[in-house]
């Protein structure tokens, strides 16, 4: 008898699998992190820079009733132009919540200011004037607000009323001047230049609520890997404001320093900003962007603080601020 033995192999075992080296869990982790965020969040980030110009004027009566006369004193800045930066950022929460922002901080590089003090009503028997320059200081805006968006158009036009507040600063200098007008010597400076060591200073603060909407439109891309021009338009009116300013004339002894008077008044305005976006990739997109801005006060109370004696009180009849500008940036989106 023959006795066949087979003797079976043994089972091939399956290659256990590869661990994934030890960075690529953390990696894929927030890879699903990040989709998850960008699917509830579009947020980004924008810079730019470009030229403003501002424009300020403000009188003040003789006495408390706006009388005798009814302008005493007016000052005008006229062709203020700066170099002006920007930084923006828009947070879009689960197509639910919207919220915007920008900082401005702009320099002041030439401007002048006219001073003039007059007798009579209706700036008439003018017995003072001088033009001087302005530079050398800044400007800052701060603006935010929040809203709900709409969406029409098959999401091509997003529409977003917002309600928000903003503050807003003018640090104007006023230096090297000339005197062009000089009926009351010597209570008014000769004709010819002023002191060299003219250096006064007028600061001015606004604060207020807006309520506005944001307005944009994207257009048709050309293909598929073209993304879409976007142009955005945003309305602002600031239904609420308060208005202040401390100045420093530093020449004048009769008056105190640093603070030689300083306003008071309820304010109003409204902006108007136009922007055209021009993608670069899924990421960047170029910007173009022109601003206005114009604030104005009621009647407010203008306080002059002497360099001896009682604080007197007059009429600070009206004050009126505008801004343009036309900035070149970037902004770059995140999710």
């Amino acid at each position: 008898m023959i006795v066949q033995m087979v003797v079976a192999a043994p089972p091939v075992s399956e290659p256990a699998p590869a661990e994934p080296p030890a960075g690529d869990a953390p990696a894929i982790e927030r890879q699903t992190l990040y989709r998850k965020i960008s699917d509830h969040i579009d947020a980004s980030i924008g810079l730019s820079a470009g030229l403003r110009f501002d424009e300020l004027e403000w009188s003040i009566a003789g006495n408390a009733s706006g009388t005798n006369p009814n302008i005493l004193s007016d000052l005008d800045w006229k062709r203020v132009l700066s170099h002006q930066l920007t930084l923006s950022g828009d947070l879009l929460v689960n197509r639910h919540f919207y919220c915007r922002g920008h900082a401005n901080m702009a320099w002041i590089k030439n401007g002048s200011v006219r001073d003039s003090d007059y007798r009579g009503d209706n700036r008439t028997q003018e017995y003072s004037r001088s033009i001087n320059d302005t530079n050398g200081d800044e400007l800052y805006d701060l603006v935010a607000g929040a809203g709900y968006p709409f969406y029409f158009q098959q999401n091509r036009l997003f529409l977003a009323p917002l309600l928000g507040m903003s503050w807003h600063a003018q640090n104007f200098r006023i230096t090297d001047g000339t005197q062009v007008i000089s009926e009351e010597p010597p209570s008014t400076p000769p004709i010819g230049p002023l002191d060299s060591r003219l250096n006064s200073t007028y600061s001015a603060r606004w604060i207020g609520l807006w309520i506005g909407c944001d307005l944009r439109y994207q257009m048709a891309g050309l293909n598929r890997k073209t993304l879409p021009i976007e142009w955005g338009l945003s309305m602002v009116y600031h239904f609420w404001g308060e208005y202040s300013a401390e100045a420093d004339w530093n020449l004048r002894g009769d008056l105190a320093h640093p603070k030689s008077f300083e306003h008071e008044a309820d304010g109003r305005g409204g902006s108007l900003t136009a922007k055209c976006h021009m993608p670069i990739n899924q990421r960047v997109r170029i910007n173009l962007i022109a601003s206005y801005t114009r604030w104005t006060t009621d009647e407010g109370e203008a306080t002059i603080y002497p360099a001896n004696g009682t604080p007197r009180t007059t009429q600070l009849n009206k004050v009126t601020w505008e801004s343009h500008s036309v900035m070149l940036g970037v902004d770059c989106r995140f999710f």
